[in-house]
Parts: C-alpha cells; structure tokens; sequence
C-alpha cells in the first residue's frame, strides 16, 4: 500500500521539476566571476553526422577523417543544413595584408564542417571543425564563425576543443567589438601544444608599443593537458572583470581593459603570417575542433533586473541547466514528502482495520 500511495507523488514530483526546468527564466554560473545571466545557449556537434545532408556537390580532402562539402555558391552544404546554423554565420571574406610582413587571409564558409570521429575510445561519433590551409599563392585560407547577436553585454563563453596541425596559426573563442574593446581566448596551432594566450585588448601601448601590465596572460600547459587534446575553455566578462578557466579551474582574470561596448561573440582559426600567428609552409594544414559550444549572455536591449522568474545553474548538468534550490522550493518538497508519508501511513492503517 505504502509504494502504491507514494506512485503518485513520484509523477507529480517529477512533472514539477520537469516545469520548473522547461521554465528558466535566468541561468547562473559558478566561480569568482558568479553571475546571472538573461539568455542561454548550448550547441552540441558530437552526435549529429545523421541529422544533416551530406552529400557533396564537391568535396575536398581536410586530411584523415575531415571532408568539406561546398555548394556552387562556395557555401559549406554541411554547415547550411545544420540544425544550428541559424545561431551562426559563417565569414565570406577577404582580408589584405595590412603590413608588408604579414599575408593576405581568405575567409571561406567552406573551411567550416563536420569530422568523423575516427577515436574508437571517444564517445562523440561527430565534431565541428575549423580548418586553415597556407596555399601556394602564399595567401591563407582560414575561418570564421560569428553568433547571430551583435550586442552582447556580459557573458560566460564556454567549449570543449583541441587544436592540432602545423604550427603557424591562432584558434580563437572570443568577444569582440573592436581592436580596443575585446577579450580573447587564443591558443596557439602546432608545437608542443603547451601554452594558451588570455587577453583583453589592446595589451600594448598604442603609442608606445610597451606591454600593458594585466593586459595579457600566458598559461603554460606543461601541469595540464597538451592543447591538442580535448580541454574545456570558458571565458567570463562581468562588469569590470574578466577571467579565464580551463577544465573548470580558474587560470587567469583581470580588470585591465574589460570591454565595456556591446560585442559579437567569434570562433576563428586564422594566421596572417606575423609574429603573433606565426607562418605557415605552403601546403600546410591546421585544425581547430570543437565538442560543444555553451553560451549565457545578456544583450543591450534586454538586460533586466527581473528576479521573480526562476534561475537556473548551468554547472551541474552540460547542456541542461536545472533550477537553484529556492528555500521555497524546498519547503514545498518537504511538505510534499511529509504529506506522503502520512497519507501512506493512514492507507496502510486503514488497510489492516
């Protein structure tokens, strides 16, 4: 009688947790830069070789287990037809050398697709890749992603990645409004895979060309896992501050130059031949992989200070923010259980009368 009584409430219990989950009005982050932010996105590229069109008006060798498909129109047919293509925009664009010893860079949608998961010990079958080929004209082929809000204002910008191929190139997960208003993760392609740049630009003196102290950051890798195995990047922007995290600890943060102008939130894989980047050899390749892409923000037109709604924390579950224990929430499962348990104890009372 005591399991038959308690059924109900199980039902009941779980359809309001599932409301209060499908009712998040605000989602939380953890860490010194804990915050609360009005909009959430998640995009998972592990599992979905079978929920898109791939076949191929062309195709092109990226190297073992990566393939582009292109349209006529020079468009990735992959990322086209991608469940999550309306969140993101993929760069078409030219961009001149703008110094003598730097290269000219190709932005092309194709360089965006979707590999094959050839590690048989990895549970994703599928991952987003970005690609850069150095091509024999001495010009780079490189790419560009770009999240459909242009006025982002504060954001926790989160992935799962690894970085391999010719040294060379900059991967990059990034906020950015302009040269003086940006905050970066940058990680370096190739080498000994060992270090991660963090900064908030510009990290030099613009007339004076002398590093910015608290500007920039290089974190070593040599304690953590090398950048060309999946590690996970999350970068946070608060109001007036900024910190970086890797594989959920913090390894850097700051209050030098935190943007404070509406920004775009970009994925890129670039080189354009200078100190920075490095250069590649003609016909090299690099790649940039990515598991996932989790995003909380607020925007310039509908920042709120509404906290009636429920708040969700992020932390707990990848993909599925659940909500925070309110003290009402509490109570009111406290009584519910209690409520059980001495409806349960009247029935079974009642059953041996």
């Amino acid at each position: 009688m005591f399991s038959s009584a308690a059924l109900p409430l199980a039902f009941a219990a779980s359809f309001l947790l599932v409301q209060v989950s499908a009712e998040c009005t605000q989602f939380s982050t953890n860490g010194s830069t804990a915050a609360t932010y009005d909009f959430y996105r998640f995009y998972d590229f592990r599992n979905i070789r079978d929920d898109i069109d791939g076949d191929a008006a062309a195709a092109s060798s990226y190297g073992k287990s990566h393939t582009a498909t292109e349209s006529a129109n020079g468009q990735s047919k992959i990322f086209q037809a991608a469940p999550w293509n309306s969140g993101w925009t993929a760069r078409d664009w030219f961009r001149p050398s703008p110094k003598n010893d730097t290269i000219d860079m190709h932005y092309k949608p194709s360089r965006v697709s979707i590999s094959n998961n050839t590690d048989i010990s990895e549970e994703h079958s599928t991952y987003l890749t970005l690609h850069t080929t150095r091509l024999s004209d001495g010009s780079q082929l490189a790419a560009e992603l770009d999240f459909a809000e242009y006025n982002v204002t504060f954001a926790s910008i989160r992935m799962a990645a690894r970085i391999h191929g010719a040294s060379g190139a900059i991967a990059g997960f990034f906020t950015y409004h302009d040269d003086i208003s940006e905050s970066d993760i940058e990680i370096p392609t190739g080498g000994s895979a060992d270090e991660v740049h963090y900064s908030n630009q510009p990290t030099t003196d613009p007339d004076t060309g002398v590093p910015i102290d608290g500007a920039t950051f290089n974190v070593s890798m040599e304690a953590r896992q090398p950048t060309s195995t999946w590690n996970n990047y999350r970068l946070d922007w608060v109001d007036g501050r900024s910190a970086w995290y890797m594989n959920g600890a913090q390894s850097a943060d700051t209050e030098v130059n935190v943007p404070n102008r509406e920004s775009m939130i970009i994925m890129s894989l670039w080189s354009n031949g200078g100190t920075f980047s490095g250069r590649m050899d003609i016909g090299q390749d690099a790649w940039f992989d990515v598991q996932w892409v989790e995003l909380l923000f607020n925007t310039s037109s509908s920042a709120t200070s509404d906290t009636s709604g429920t708040v969700c924390s992020v932390e707990s579950s990848l993909g599925s923010p659940t909500p925070n224990a309110s003290p009402c929430l509490r109570d009111l499962v406290t009584e519910c259980i209690w409520w059980a348990i001495g409806m349960a104890s009247t029935v079974s009372f009642m059953a041996f009368m």
